[in-house]
């Protein structure tokens, strides 16, 4: 076989397959919002029936959306004579594929449009069809009269129906027009009618008829609408006209709608639907009987419709009944009141109204005369009306009184009838309708504030949504979010008013779904009047020691089971059987393995579980309890069934058994009858206070202690006393009396040390035996010297209570009586100490005041009451007392100062009980006002006045007024005085100022109130969202304010505005907040119109109307750093401006100029103020000095940096350069000198080269003959192999596994932290110490602001590496887990995601977001996924993937494995198949399980299996189920052979028998160490400790799960004293031969270095022997892709949730997912890139992650085979992900070809998991749930402390970084942030080097 032939059968492999390749189409979901053009107004909507397209006819133009309100086409309906055309008809020709469109404009025109882009189809069109006041229309079947067949029957097609209202203001003759028609619709004779008087209704007169909607039913088409009468009183009219005869037929009858008195006047909409049975039995019909719903208002009596509105309800049989009358008496009565008044012109025209003579028609001929056959031709009237008495009536059974309904639809859901109603103002009523005359409004959604809701509102086919139509706007909207009701109670509410009819519970599903939402479960509506619950548990709760009790659950509402169904208890994670009895369950408790270890008492959750749908759906709190965790009788006695053994001193649950013989027992306060007596908490031992004890400091003294119940004092050896002061105890010797009722208290000196306290409470406990008797004594520890510092107080029952024997002692001190050797009993003069005020004001006014002021007196000695006071004196005149004025606790007394007209210093004296102080000084002064200023204000108030003087301190009680309206003193000093005005109530008036010092009038002062500020306009009248643009504002009387602030949403600009004159102020535009709450999420437009408000010196004017503030996003600008967008001109950073060439700059960004101006901009080159030339919306163009500025700060080069409003941004450095022609010439001639260079040694070495590939040519042709056999015989094995083992793996080979999952901490680091160095230690509550500084590091960290700037700071720097950026990633995910903070993670994430998409959409690499993984949005994101997905993994999609991995496992082990190199023959992985000429033969092994029963296990192994793996396959089948780190390794034992009466031989994979070559040794297999004939017959083999020296002492103790006793942990289980322990690599340990030198292989010399000599010969002997072709691998790999094929397919349709039976899509990936759609949306993308997005981060961040390594999410050993397999299929896995087809030739790799076939049916569940997730409702209260799930999962398990200072040290590094971002935003936030930051790393300054902190690394 040539080399040419073996190419040729590559090729053949590859496109004999590759051919099967396909791309299945992406479809995108639905929107919830669409909004026209901004001058537009929408009028209606239809939905094509097939397509689901959406029409919409708008002011001047019509609009095709697709379903998901995309717009397909948009096209204007102006004509060149009227702009103003108002659509009024849309309807859809299904029999010749157009739009139907009719228009106010266009001289009421109707014109026939293409259904694809709406262009007008060159048809006929007709003027005067439909009027400018109103106009209906549908499309239904008819005749027109033109047409007959053979039999005389008029020919019935599809025809368009118009009625309209006509009136002279129309632009065409109204006589003209028609205002009933049915116009062709034939392409021939579009719109035409030729027999007018079969076809239509000309109207007779100026008739003003508003027409509100049409419909067709059975055979007529109605119209609906409302006019006058002859009294020119409006009412509602239904009429109608036969579908299969001419318009003579015509009808017309009253319809009204009533309510008491009320008479609901005017119609507003009207539609035909079906009743539910509730709603059907109320009215007589049945279920699914169709009637006529109605909303109709009270008109105001000129047409127009008030707040006053209802709803009503026809049958129709009343609908009918009405119609027979009007033609009834049309035919019988013949009176002009039947006959259609608006059609009656003249009585002799043929076309005109008639009723005949009175015919005498009996009822069944008038019956037959109401639409008869298309041959009738005598129909005996034309156009007849019924009566108003003759009306149509239903009583309203909904009303309102603040809101025009303007729609109704209506839905049936399980029995229930449920109406949309429309208003006027935007809200979507939905209501229950209950019976014919009562509803129930559950819910109301505003869709469109302040604009009417249209009558086109639609429920879709689905009966999942609801379309709404309003002039702004068509909305899309959930009929119901059962979702969002969490538990049964929420979601039933019976006799609630809020109580969603679509909504229900679940049961077994344990959720709020619809009913068609519930599988495999009863579902209990809202109006059930029982929840499912637990009512009843018996007993409700057992003691800890108890196992298997029977409990009984009654439940309420418990489902029935059926064949095969069963319910299972669950008490925590335990399951028991459940016997159904009725509503009662019976089943076990758990055994004691499974009862929570707790202090006291525990409930664990006691739950229901189905089996129908493996859900635990109702649960209850079930109580275990542990008496003798309780220490007092008195809680022992009232806690569940506990009793108490006295001289036990101990609480049990069974006291007859546990209770020593002869014990006091006291049973429990709930035991009925005790035997002895004693039950309950009055039979205790306890401690019982009649009194207070009041004891002084510092005496010693017994304490005697009243005790009830004592124990028998034969049974005491001792008491003792425990006291406890200030925390601190001690024990006292005690006794008891002979009444065995007290004990008393050894002498003890009580004493406390707190100095400022008069009282400390001490508690005195009793000991007997060292048991503690119930409750404690409280004793007062008192010291009457605190707090008592003159006799007064001391004496004073206000400030020394009874009882305390407090005495005025010698020495000037309050003492206890026994301490004073001399007590005083008459206290001594009492003293002044100050007055306050200091001063007061002299009073120099007639006629004089009673005071100048009231004064405070403060000293000591002033008496224990008022009344000891004989009197106050200053001078010669007395200071009158103010009662209530005496404080003993402060000993103050207040008096009324009196008058003195004179500055001078006067005497106060205070006499009390005849003792008279010394005197102190008091001044009086005159205070003096020389100047106000300002003396203009508004007479809002708020100017701030300032008073200059003297004196003007004077006194306490300075009060200004301003003409009887305060002035509000805020600071005054001796010369100034500052106070704030209040509101005026007039304007324009000079007022007098007086200001009062006490009772003294200082006046002569003059103010002018102003008239109010008022605000006329400000421009621009936009702003960006920061805030900071200058906003020129004009009004009145701005001159006389002093403080001016412009306000959004209450947010105030940082600077107030400058006032500029009287009529104009500049302001800054303040930042706007625009964070929204709603229950229905909307789409936010680019710009949001804000309320502008503005405060004059706190007076508030709220602007309303048209003063709307615009606000649009803040733009976005691109540093220097960003490459792509400032090319060549950007190198390393640096900005080159070439100053010979260039005279401006270009700094770029996005959306610059939305709302801005070239004044708004500022750009600074270093500190130099650069000229702004000009902004567009991506570039601001920059005029650049000539010179170039000097650098700042320390820089290299100047800083280029932008000011725009409040957003603060730097670009980079700039350089000025310039060409330098001298330097291009010498870099010119360098390079060319060095290519000549080149091209001469590359000329010598190819001359050199070509001798040698002639020699090599030589061996090619001989090793070509060799090459052609090996494929021969490889071929062979290879197919053999193919069609070998296709079914080589069974239903048994996966009986019973179990999946062996990873710890929760083990998880997060295998996700996280894998291959980091920086991992938080475990957490240890214990051992928590938050710093402050670590504490102000996690409160930065939780500030969304700071967080952000960090991360963007990391993923922009460069010198921080791949590694960091992850790492630090995953430890903020620790903070944020250990703080609780998930949702503040996804705030996070989401707005780090969103810039990133906006940053890659503008830099044209939009496929790229999320590509790369070297940035801390991609670590925190990849690691969000992984937590939110963990519950998924273990519930469901973790299982197939074990399944694989299992299945893996198998399949390679059943072919030859080479130890050492660890390739495998099965493998999928071509690189890694082992070819080798093995033919291994299966051995059946006995392995020993329990030697002494003889219990052994069978294991297959292979013959050419190494001892190691033989050891690792018995490891396999003895310890099936353990977790891989629990059981032991094969290092650490032999393999002992027991062969016939005692023998035992360790078998080693190196031993003396082992095959030698020189310095290579083949690993010893068990086919060369037991004889065939020996494996044949079966062989005993055993597991033992490993041994020092093989075979030199044999342990016969085999190891095995049935004898190896477990320790403490899986590190010690196993690791035996004699064992050589060894890192469990996987990898045969060979040290001691490596280091001689030696080398060891097993089925392949691959691993055998080439290079050596010495073994180079041997090498290419072994090489020889098999050639490594992978094409015939292939084979190999397709047979082993077989086997396992169907495991494959189960893991890929779990993964794409494709399974039969799935659990809904996790609301992480339905959040994440729905997140990049909006972005799609709103950056305009295609739905390839959109794919990519998906596929760039759940696929590819976490699933190609866990398919590759199962070993990160269950504890089992990855070997290199098992890793190669799953490497090919999660590569497969990826690529059917991808949204482009994979085009592979000849040249592409061999793996890739192994899964072609499969692909497109990977690609299809990809897409369609795609879709499923688009269309799936986002349940915000599961995602809620599922954050708080992930984060409880993973909250407790990491050190808050370590993970803090792994951050800081990281956070360290880059402070100046960090820093210096801070300080180029001046915002508020940031700067906190910043000061923040640097208090963090600050060098503490109070903190003493203690121990703790010099250990601190963190502390500096």
């Amino acid at each position: 076989m040539s080399l040419p032939t073996l190419l040729n059968i590559s090729a053949f492999l590859l496109y004999s397959i590759t051919f099967l390749l396909a791309i299945q189409a992406f479809d995108n979901d639905v929107l919830l919002e669409f909004k026209p053009h901004e001058n537009e107004d929408l009028h209606h909507i239809k939905i094509h029936s097939t397509t689901r397209d959406i029409y919409i006819g708008a002011y001047n133009s019509l609009y095709r959306l697709s379903k998901d309100f995309d717009i397909i086409a948009n096209v204007s309906t102006c004509s060149t004579d009227d702009d103003d055309n108002i659509n009024k008809i849309l309807e859809i020709d299904y029999d010749h594929e157009r739009l139907i469109t009719c228009g106010g404009g266009n001289n009421g025109r109707c014109e026939r449009r293409s259904l694809m882009d709406l262009t007008f189809d060159g048809s006929d069109i007709k003027d005067g069809i439909v009027s400018k006041l109103s106009a209906v229309g549908i499309i239904a079947p008819g005749v027109l009269g033109d047409g007959i067949d053979d039999k005389e029957h008029f020919i019935k097609r599809n025809v368009l129906y118009v009625s309209s209202g006509h009136t002279s203001l129309d632009p065409v003759e109204y006589s003209n027009m028609y205002i009933n028609a049915r116009r062709r619709l034939d392409t021939d004779q579009l719109f035409v009618f030729p027999n007018t008087d079969f076809n239509a209704i000309a109207p007779s007169y100026n008739n003003i008829i508003q027409f509100q909607s049409a419909f067709a039913y059975e055979e007529y088409s109605y119209f609906v609408a409302f006019r006058p009468n002859d009294t020119d009183n409006l009412h509602s009219r239904l009429s109608r006209v036969c579908q299969d005869n001419s318009f003579h037929t015509f009808s017309e009858i009253y319809i009204r709608c009533v309510d008491n008195n009320v008479d609901y006047n005017l119609v507003q909409d009207m539609s035909v639907g079906p009743v539910g049975a509730e709603l059907a039995t109320s009215l007589g019909l049945q279920a699914g009987d169709n009637v006529l719903y109605g909303v109709f208002s009270k008109g105001d009596g000129s047409g127009v419709a008030t707040g006053q509105s209802a709803l009503c309800i026809y049958k129709w049989n009343d609908i009918e009944d009405a119609f027979f009358k009007a033609l009834n008496g049309c035919i019988n009565v013949h009176n002009y009141a039947h006959t259609l008044d608006y059609a009656d012109i003249n009585e002799d025209d043929d076309h005109d109204a008639y009723c005949p003579q009175t015919l005498g028609f009996d009822a069944a001929i008038v019956e037959s005369l109401m639409c008869p056959p298309n041959d009738a031709r005598q129909l005996y009237r034309r156009y007849s009306q019924g009566t108003y008495t003759e009306a149509a009536v239903s009583d309203a059974l909904l009303t309102v009184n603040d809101k025009i309904l303007t729609s109704v639809t209506t839905a049936i859901e399980e029995n229930q009838t449920i109406a949309f109603i429309g208003t006027d103002n935007g809200q979507l009523i939905m209501a229950e309708l209950t019976n014919k005359t009562s509803s129930r409004v559950y819910e109301t959604v505003t869709i469109d504030t302040g604009q009417e809701v249209r009558s086109d509102t639609f429920i879709d086919e689905t009966s999942n949504y609801i379309i709404a139509l309003t002039a702004k706007k068509l909305v899309k909207l959930q009929v119901a979010n059962c979702s969002q009701f969490i538990t049964c109670d929420e979601c039933i509410r019976p006799g609630k008013l809020d109580a969603d009819p679509y909504c229900g519970w679940c049961t077994l599903h344990k959720k709020c779904t619809r009913f068609k939402e519930c599988q495999q479960s009863p579902w209990l509506p809202s109006n059930s009047a029982q929840c499912v619950e637990i009512s009843s548990v018996q007993p409700p709760f057992i003691p800890q020691t108890f196992e298997n009790i029977s409990i009984s659950l009654t439940v309420e509402q418990l489902p029935s089971l059926k064949i095969n169904q069963n319910y299972n208890c669950k008490f925590g994670d335990f399951q028991s059987s459940a016997i159904k009895n009725g509503e009662t369950l019976t089943c076990n408790s758990p055994p004691l393995s499974h009862v929570p270890q707790i202090p006291t008492s525990q409930y664990v959750i006691l739950s229901v579980h189905s089996s129908v749908t493996d859900v635990d759906f109702v649960s209850t709190d079930f109580t275990f309890f542990d008496c003798s965790a309780i220490t007092f009788c008195s809680e022992c006695v009232t806690s569940f069934t506990c009793d108490w053994c006295v001289y036990d001193n101990k609480c049990t649950h069974n006291a007859s058994t546990l209770c020593t013989a002869n014990d006091k027992i006291i049973f429990n306060g709930n035991a009925a009858s005790p035997p002895n007596g004693f039950q309950g908490q009055g039979s205790c031992p306890q401690i019982y206070q009649p009194n207070e004890e009041l004891i002084h400091a510092n005496i010693q003294k017994e304490v005697r202690i009243p005790i009830m119940n004592l124990p028998n004092a034969t049974k005491v050896n001792s008491y003792e006393c425990e006291l406890e002061i200030e925390a601190q105890t001690v024990r006292i010797p005690a006794s008891v009396d002979e009444s065995n009722a007290n004990i008393t208290c050894s002498q003890y000196t009580y004493d406390y040390t707190a100095k400022d306290k008069q009282e400390v409470n001490a508690y005195i406990k009793v000991f007997w035996n060292d048991n503690e008797i119930d409750n404690a004594y409280q004793v007062t520890l008192y010291k009457c010297s605190v707090q008592r510092p003159d006799c007064s107080r001391c004496y004073s029952m206000n400030t020394t209570r009874s009882g305390l024997d407090c005495v005025w002692c010698t020495g000037d001190q309050c003492s206890y009586s026994p301490f004073c050797s001399s007590i005083v009993n008459e206290c001594p003069l009492p003293v002044i100490i100050q007055t306050h005020p200091i001063s007061v004001a002299t009073v120099t006014t007639q006629p004089e005041p009673d005071f100048t002021e009231v004064i405070e007196l403060f000293g000591t000695d002033f008496g224990q009451m008022m009344s000891d006071i004989d009197n106050i004196m200053i001078d010669n005149k007395e200071c009158v007392t103010v009662a209530d004025g005496f404080n003993i606790a402060l000993q103050s007394v207040k008096c009324k100062a009196p008058v003195f007209d004179s500055v001078s210093q006067r005497d106060v004296i205070i006499t009390v009980q005849g003792k008279t102080s010394a005197p102190v000084v008091i001044l009086y002064q005159n205070p003096l006002i020389s100047e106000l200023s300002p003396r203009f204000g508004i007479q809002a108030g708020g100017t701030t006045l300032t008073f200059s003087g003297s004196n003007l301190n004077t006194g306490n009680d300075v009060m200004v007024s301003i003409d009887g309206s305060e002035c509000y003193v805020t600071s005054i000093n001796e010369n100034q005085m500052i106070c704030t005005t209040s509101n005026y109530t007039t304007s324009g008036a000079e007022v007098a100022v007086t200001v009062t010092f006490g009772n003294a009038v200082r006046d002569g002062l003059t103010f002018n109130y102003t008239t109010n500020p008022t605000v006329t306009d400000f421009q621009p009248n936009k702003g960006i969202q920061a805030g900071g643009q200058n906003i020129r504002v004009t009004g009145t009387n701005f001159q006389y304010v002093q403080k001016a602030t412009m306000l959004l949403n209450s947010v105030s600009a940082e600077n107030i505005c400058i006032i500029l004159s009287n009529e104009e102020m500049d302001c800054e535009s303040p930042p706007a907040d625009l964070s929204t709450s709603g229950c229905r999420s909307r789409r936010q437009t680019d710009r949001t119109v804000l309320p502008l408000t503005f405060s004059f010196d706190g007076f508030v004017l709220t602007l309303s109307g048209d003063f709307g503030f615009s606000v649009y996003p803040n733009p976005i600008y691109y540093p220097f750093d960003n490459m792509s967008y400032y090319g060549e001109t950007v190198v390393d950073g640096i900005y080159r401006y070439d100053k010979d060439i260039d005279e401006f700059i270009k700094l770029i960004g996005s959306d610059i100029n939305l709302a801005s101006d070239i004044e708004d901009v500022e750009v600074f080159i270093g500190s130099v103020k650069c000229t702004v030339n000009s902004i567009t919306r991506t570039v601001v163009i920059v005029e650049v000095p000539d010179k170039e500025p000097n650098p700042v700060d320390g820089e290299d080069h100047p800083i280029v940096k932008i000011q725009h409003g409040n957003i603060n941004v730097t670009f980079g450095p700039i350089e000025y350069s310039s060409k330098i022609q001298v330097e291009i010439i010498i870099v010119v001639c360098s390079v060319i000198g060095v290519a000549i260079l080149l091209f001469l040694i590359i000329l010598l070495i190819h001359r050199r080269r070509i001798k040698q590939y002639d020699k090599e040519n030589k061996k090619v042709y001989v090793e070509m003959e060799r090459i052609q056999e090996e494929v021969q015989e490889e071929a062979q094995s290879a197919f053999a192999d193919l069609t070998v083992y296709l079914t080589d793996l069974t239903a048994d080979d996966f009986q019973g596994i179990v999946m062996p999952f990873v710890t929760h901490k083990q998880y997060v680091c295998n996700m996280m932290f894998n291959g980091f160095e920086h991992i938080p230690d475990s957490q240890n509550k214990d051992s928590e110490n938050i710093t402050k500084r670590l504490q102000q590091l996690s409160e930065l960290l939780l500030n969304k602001s700071f967080l952000l700037t960090f991360i963007k700071m990391l993923d922009s720097n460069s010198k921080v590496t791949v590694k960091e950026k992850c790492n630090i990633a995953s430890l903020l995910v620790v903070e944020f887990l250990i703080e609780d903070k998930m949702d503040y993670f996804t705030e996070v994430l989401e707005e780090l995601l969103i810039d990133n998409i906006d940053y890659c959409v503008s830099s044209h690499k939009a496929k790229q977001v999320l590509a790369r993984t070297d940035s801390v949005t991609a670590k925190l994101l990849s690691n969000w996924i992984a937590l939110s997905m963990y519950n998924c993994l273990k519930d469901y999609a973790g299982h197939p993937l074990y399944v694989l991995y299992h299945a893996l496992k198998l399949r390679i082990e059943m072919g030859p494995v080479d130890a050492i190199t660890g390739r495998a023959t099965y493998s999928l992985n071509l690189d890694d198949c082992l070819q080798s000429d093995e033919r291994p033969q299966v051995i059946t092994l006995n392995a020993i399980q329990n030697s002494d029963s003889g219990e052994f296990q069978k294991v297959k192994v292979l013959s050419c299996d190494s001892i190691s793996q033989v050891k690792e396959k018995i490891l396999d089948t003895l310890y099936k189920n353990d977790p891989y780190t629990d059981r032991p390794k094969v290092q650490h034992l032999d393999l002992s052979w027991r062969h016939g009466r005692g023998g035992h031989l360790i078998l080693s994979d190196i031993d003396a028998t082992s095959q030698r070559n020189g310095q290579l040794i083949k690993l010893n297999t068990i086919g060369d160490l037991i004889p065939k004939a020996v494996a044949d017959n079966g062989c005993t083999v055993a597991l033992v400790k490993k041994q020092t020296v093989a075979n030199a002492d044999i342990d016969l103790n085999v190891v095995s799960p049935a004898t190896a006793t477990p320790a403490a942990g899986a590190a010690s289980k196993f690791a035996f004293d004699n064992a050589a322990l060894e890192p469990d690599n996987g990898a045969i340990s060979m040290k001691s031969l490596e280091e001689s030198g030696m080398k060891h292989y097993h089925l392949t010399l691959d691993n055998v270095g080439r290079s050596d000599p010495k073994r180079k010969s041997l090498f290419n002997m072994h090489r020889n022997a098999k050639r490594d072709i992978k094409e015939i691998k292939f084979l190999r790999a397709m047979a082993t892709k077989e086997a396992i094929k169907e495991y494959v397919d189960e893991m890929f349709n779990t993964i794409f949730w494709a399974s039969s039976s799935q659990p809904p899509i996790p609301p992480s990936v339905k959040y994440l997912f729905d997140l990049f759609d909006q972005e799609a949306k709103k950056q305009g993308v295609d739905d390839l890139t959109l794919t990519t997005w998906k596929n760039n981060s759940v696929p590819s961040k976490f699933w190609v992650q866990v398919i590759k390594h199962p070993e990160y999410i269950f504890d089992i050993k990855q070997t290199g085979p098992i890793m190669g397999t799953l490497s090919i299929i999660s590569r497969t896995f990826i690529e059917s992900c991808s949204p482009k087809k994979i085009q592979l030739t000849k040249e592409s790799e061999v793996n890739r070809l192994l899964y072609t076939k499969e692909m497109p049916h990977y690609r299809s569940l990809v897409d369609n998991f795609y879709k499923k997730v688009q269309t799936a409702e986002f349940q915000r209260a599961s995602f809620v749930q599922e954050l708080h799930n992930s984060g409880k999962n993973f909250r407790d398990i990491f050190s808050r402390t370590s993970t803090l200072e792994h951050l800081f040290t990281y956070l360290k590094d880059h402070t100046d970084k960090l820093t210096s971002l801070l300080q180029q935003d001046e915002g508020y936030e940031t700067q906190r942030n910043l000061r923040q930051l640097r208090s963090v790393f600050a060098e503490p300054n109070e903190e003493s080097s203690t121990s703790q902190n010099s250990k601190n690394p963190y502390v500096h």
